[in-house]
């Protein structure tokens, strides 16, 4: 969203959104990351973590808590990361706790698997019409199909 990634491009304002805590780390570690680089300098750091303290004031965030751990570490059909494993988690345990679907967004292709897998609607990257092949794909070779 304020560096150009795929996924929306905007938060709706009639519909809550919510989000991991961990958001807020990956966004400003993601700014500070770009500064390190040399893609911008102290003016436009400033300018993107003003946007993103505004941005994350409309996201509604969520405790890391054990519930989202328990979600989050339990075994996932393809390799995935920590963070990754911890926005499915919360998103499995904001589905649950609403009683009612929701859109994961991401712009990330293993969180994206991961999602579909745990039953998911997926928003941002293009969904595959067939998520089991993905996870033949994913499975480690000689590790017979169910």
């Amino acid at each position: 969203m304020l560096l150009r990634q795929p996924g929306p491009s905007f938060l709706p304002a009639d519909e809550l959104v919510v989000s991991s805590r961990t958001l807020e780390v990956e966004a400003f570690r993601a700014v500070d990351r770009l500064r390190l680089l040399g893609s911008l300098d102290d003016p436009a750091v400033a300018l993107k973590q003003a946007e993103l303290t505004q941005l994350l004031s409309r996201i509604d965030l969520l405790a890391v808590d054990h519930r989202v751990i328990e979600r989050a570490r339990s075994l996932f059909a393809v390799n995935l990361m920590a963070l990754d494993a911890i926005h499915v988690g919360t998103a499995k345990m904001a589905a649950a706790d609403a009683g009612e679907p929701l859109e994961f967004w991401m712009h990330n292709e293993r969180q994206r698997i991961a999602a579909l897998l745990r039953g998911l609607t997926v928003k941002g990257l293009r969904v595959p019409v067939r998520p089991k092949r993905l996870i033949e794909r994913s499975r480690p070779p000689g590790v017979p199909a169910r």
